[in-house]
């Protein structure tokens, strides 16, 4: 009795393992789709390049008044963000193993990274982002900017045309942003660098 559910077990383990072979092998003949998969050092490299990537902050500080030169910069950093945010997604599937293939002390130290992992985007989204965001992309109302009447040439009909412009809803709203992105830039570019440096030793202590 014992030896025959030993068996049935013994069998079902193999079943479970075959398929999971199957599904590995399955997903490892994935061929010409041009994916090529960074490793933890490569994410850790890019990392370092945009720190070198991150826009400086002019000796005397943004000038508010500049527009132009308030929305480059804001601009330069949401990208490097953005590219961020993006390798940060690319360290799950390089860490990815089956939860039967990984130690204990193995799932403790990628929970520990995912959690800094977590915590350094949250800082950047709830601080950086939002001050990013309200220069870059202010709220605007559509407004009829003009109206053209067409007569017709028995004056009979006439024809009118409304032309439709963007204009910020609020533009003393949007002066206010630009100057609260000049005058917290450094501390700004701080915050960005500081979690960046530390997803860098993270992923490099993992």
């Amino acid at each position: 009795m014992l030896s025959v559910k030993k068996r049935k077990t013994d069998e079902s383990n193999g079943k479970t393992k075959s398929s999971r072979g199957a599904a590995g092998e399955f997903k490892n003949k994935i061929s010409g789709d041009g994916y090529v998969a960074l490793s933890l050092e490569d994410i850790q490299n890019r990392i370092s390049q945009l720190c070198h990537r991150v826009p400086q902050v002019p000796e005397g500080g943004l000038d508010a008044d500049d527009q132009k030169s308030v929305k480059e910069w804001a601009s330069s950093l949401q990208a490097i963000i953005e590219e961020f945010n993006l390798l940060v997604c690319c360290v799950s599937p390089e860490t990815y193993k089956w939860g039967s293939e990984r130690s204990g002390a193995a799932d403790q130290n990628l929970n520990l990274l995912s959690a800094e992992l977590v915590n350094s985007q949250d800082q950047i989204s709830s601080t950086v982002t939002p001050r990013l965001t309200n220069v870059l992309a202010p709220v605007v109302d559509l407004v009829i900017e003009k109206v053209v009447i067409t007569n017709a040439n028995n004056g009979d009909k006439e024809t009118r045309e409304n032309m439709y412009c963007r204009r910020e809803a609020d533009p003393g709203f949007v002066k206010l942003c630009a100057l609260i992105l000049s005058r917290n830039a450094v501390l700004l570019r701080q915050v960005v660098l500081s979690n960046f440096h530390k997803i860098h030793i993270c992923i490099g202590d993992y």
